[in-house]
């Protein structure tokens, strides 16, 4: 199929899949991120502060909609749903340079399945979780100047050209996000599965293509060094947990990550993952054989499937920085976005092989070709309509963290959004019952029973 038929395709299948996106409101911290942030209130102001802001790109896009559509949510969700379909494109064309003839299928469907899976829904449709598709927006993009300059070896301005592109579009990407940081690591396993770079051909590689990434990593490592609010950042961070115990919990949580893209149903705004710390601890050393395993499937198919490798080292290099790096929430689906393209890419290759394993061996080829469409094809039906049903949570408060508390009842904070839901609807008596349960299930945390107070005085008609 051509390239721009492909294109429609993707813009007609997506645009149909989150049309309901489009009618959602703003959610959890859409409040003091965006509407109420004095730092947007004027380009003026914006400027002022980038010297101590972090995410500048980030916030530069939330500007650009309070300037144009004010408190109108249709705006930033549109802009949000163009950065991801923009990043479908360039995953395909991305992919396109990695297959073979006998291979060419696989880019479609792994940047169709990367438009339209529901794990996409919080980082696209919430629109405060624009940090994660936006840095992949540039990211991918990035990736994809690099990979024309490294085809373009013989035309120096050309190379010189999209390389000064990829540089600004890593540090696009950094302004949004900092797990960009992945982009030079990111590049060693495209020259060394996928180009199969060997030797010194690789260290040119790395001297010649590779060095203005990584002195790009350093110098933004040392402004956030002496940045007040990194720092600041990096203190709270550290305190959270320790970095053994955030390691396994990590563990855990990628774990349970990765069945959500089989368990779509599972899907929640805010998981309750439990923290891991011993190395027993169950089911660790169950999860920590099947790591292990991946990582001896990913090895042996460096020469034969290497597309699978890939996928795999993907996925493993994206979820990095947050299993280094505690954090508050253990897993927050819109931290998936850039890390599903390695599942994604993972199964559609192992079902290419299934598929063509089926053909050989089965008498009526044409059959089995015809049948495996069909169950695609209705594989990515089944998906579109999760993703639907799921855009539709998005549209009050109320639905989104009526389905966080259903999926995960003993943690506090879904019992108090949702409170707080009830509350800003009037309703009282089902604001002072989740205020209430939010408060016995976790006596420590501060805001459901200051919450729960101030839904009682106004109650009593004190407030």
């Amino acid at each position: 199929m051509r390239p721009m038929f492909l294109c429609a395709v993707f813009f007609v299948v997506t645009a149909a899949t989150y049309a309901g996106a489009l009618q959602g409101t703003f959610q959890y911290d859409d409040l003091y991120t965006i509407l109420i942030n004095p730092h947007l209130d004027r380009w003026g102001t914006f400027v002022g502060h980038l010297d101590h802001m972090v995410r500048p790109v980030l916030y530069g896009t939330y500007l650009l909609n309070r300037s144009f559509n004010g408190n109108d949510p249709a705006g930033y969700h549109l802009l949000n749903l163009s950065f991801h379909m923009g990043s479908g494109l360039f995953l395909y064309a991305i992919l396109r340079h990695a297959v073979t003839e006998k291979t060419r299928h696989i880019p479609f469907w792994t940047a169709s399945l990367f438009l339209i899976h529901p794990i996409q829904t919080e980082a696209v449709t919430y629109i405060s979780g624009r940090a994660s598709s936006l840095m992949a927006f540039f990211y991918l993009f990035g990736f994809l100047l690099y990979i024309k300059a490294s085809e373009s070896p013989h035309a120096v301005i050309v190379r010189r050209l999209y390389l000064f592109g990829a540089v600004l579009s890593l540090l696009l990407s950094l302004g949004s996000k900092e797990t960009a940081v992945t982009f030079p690591l990111l590049l060693l396993l495209w020259d060394g599965l996928i180009r199969r770079l060997r030797g010194a051909s690789f260290r040119s590689a790395i001297l010649s293509n590779h060095l203005p990434f990584w002195l790009v990593l350093v110098a933004v490592g040392l402004w956030a060094f002496v940045h007040p609010r990194y720092s600041a950042l990096a203190q709270f961070s550290l305190g959270i947990r320790p970095l053994w115990g955030n390691f396994l919990s990590e563990l855990h949580a990628a774990t349970y990550a990765v069945l959500l893209f089989f368990c779509s149903w599972r899907q929640n705004f805010d998981h309750d993952v439990p923290q891991i710390h011993s190395l027993l601890q169950w089911p660790l050393p169950l999860e920590l054989l099947a790591w292990s395993g991946l990582a001896v499937v990913a090895v042996v198919s460096v020469r034969r499937l290497p597309l699978l490798s890939f996928g795999i080292g993907w996925f493993i290099l994206q979820m990095l920085p947050t299993t280094v790096i505690p954090r508050n929430d253990l897993l927050s689906e819109r931290n998936l976005y850039l890390a599903s393209i390695g599942v994604l890419l993972v199964t559609v290759v192992l079902c290419s092989r299934v598929v063509q394993w089926l053909m050989t061996v089965l008498p009526y080829p044409r059959v089995v070709r015809f049948g495996t469409n069909g169950i695609a094809l209705t594989f990515v039906l089944l998906l579109c309509f999760f993703t639907y049903q799921r855009n539709i949570l998005y549209h009050g408060e109320v639905s989104l963290w009526s389905d966080a508390v259903g999926k995960s009842p003993h943690k506090a904070r879904p019992h108090n959004n949702l409170g707080h839901a009830y509350a800003m609807q009037g309703n009282w008596d089902r604001a002072i019952e989740e205020f209430r349960t939010a408060a016995q299930l976790d006596p420590a945390y501060g805001p459901a029973q200051k919450n729960l107070r101030d839904a009682y005085l106004h109650q009593v008609g004190r407030q």
